[in-house]
């Protein structure tokens, strides 16, 4: 009998009795010998949904940059963004994402109403951004457009940007919620009987794997990298630290737990399977962590260019965000308020009036928190 999985929903392909068949689990007393694979490349593996859903999210930033633009730039529709979150009115330029679940079905619940209270409040800044296409019109307090050299950005009136909030906010809420969920609880999904050549436990990894970003056979290829995949790659080799995993160092080490665990799960090997999903978790979080240094350092050194600074500020505020959407997180929710509020005016997240040493202690903060050395990021 199935066990049912009660966080979130996967949709199990319908088969007929002909598609069925079972599988042998084997405890952790009585580990199978098998061979772990150099690469992703599993018979059958199901990654559809969740490459569906980061191109979902590709097709709604590029939206919003429509407003990165030193011309007269469109006035976003809020209600479009609203229909491509919740997948309605075929507004995916690829047909096959028209018919696939949405991004909202998917996202933690309680960050629904955020993202799209941002999506609301994007067309009045919009509008006050095409007001005067070569200048800034943003200020603390207005949302509009912020300039430097090339950069053009939408922001609202803290300060945030508009289109990092869209990104950020659906990368932790949807792809890390779900990735995370699936991992920390995938001893829950059954591994015994095979619905077009998958059981519900591999094609459940099968997912959290795609939700990471990479193809196959990374680290080695590292062409169309998405979302976190990019992320990991671009702070690989300084969290590896001593790593004897030589020129991939981090992206080595978790792309050989998401294989081993999936190989595990295929082979009944359920100590091998826990410890590969608590690896990849471990190494997950060291990513956020990372990328908010990178990003935080980002912002104190280009202070005095305005766009480029708020950009970072608004990356680095995304990536503490994130690490909630793991149950299992390392780190605390006071100390998830306590990065934040270097960034905090009163109760709200107020870029305009973020310091460098308020960047500083962030950077500390974290640091401290994962025990990296932010002199190397």
């Amino acid at each position: 009998m199935r066990k049912q999985i009660t966080l979130f929903s996967f949709t199990v392909l319908a088969a007929s009795a002909a598609f069925v068949s079972c599988k042998k689990e084997t405890t952790e007393d009585n580990a199978p010998s098998y061979e772990v694979p150099t690469s992703y490349n599993f018979a059958n593996a199901d990654t559809i949904e969740s490459k569906q859903h980061i191109a979902m999210l590709g097709e709604i930033t590029t939206y919003i940059r429509t407003t990165h633009s030193n011309t007269v730039a469109p006035v976003l529709d809020a209600q479009k963004l609203r229909d491509m979150f919740a997948n309605v009115n075929d507004y995916f330029s690829t047909p096959a994402l028209n018919s696939a679940a949405s991004l909202k079905s998917k996202m933690y619940f309680s960050s629904i109403a955020d993202i799209e209270a941002s999506f609301d409040a994007s067309v009045p800044a919009s509008v006050n951004a095409g007001a005067n296409p070569t200048g800034s019109t943003a200020y603390n307090g207005h949302a509009g457009k912020l300039i430097n050299g090339t950069r053009y950005i939408l922001v609202d009136e803290n300060g945030l940007e508009f289109k990092e909030v869209a990104e950020k906010g659906i990368m932790g809420s949807v792809f890390y919620y779900q990735a995370a969920t699936i991992l920390n609880n995938i001893a829950s999904f059954d591994n015994t009987t095979e619905v077009n050549g998958l059981t519900e436990q591999e094609r459940a990894w099968d997912q959290a794997f795609a939700y990471f970003g990479v193809p196959i056979t990374f680290p080695q290829t590292t062409t169309g990298l998405k979302n976190w995949g990019s992320y990991c790659n671009s702070v690989s080799n300084a969290l590896a630290g001593n790593s004897n995993n030589g020129p991939y160092a981090l992206n080595s080490q978790i792309m050989s737990a998401w294989i081993a665990g999936r190989a595990a799960i295929s082979n009944g090997d359920n100590a091998r399977r826990n410890m590969s999903a608590a690896k990849v978790l471990e190494l997950w979080e060291k990513v956020i962590a990372g990328r908010f240094i990178t990003y935080t350092k980002g912002a104190i050194n280009n202070i005095a260019e305005t766009a480029t600074f708020h950009h970072n500020a608004s990356e680095a505020v995304g990536f503490i965000m994130a690490f909630k959407y793991n149950s299992s997180k390392s780190i605390s929710d006071s100390d998830i308020e306590s990065l934040l509020n270097n960034f905090k005016t009163g109760n709200e997240i107020n870029i305009y009036n973020v310091t460098v040493s308020d960047l500083n202690n962030a950077i500390d903060q974290m640091a401290a928190l994962f025990d990296l050395d932010a002199s190397q990021l």
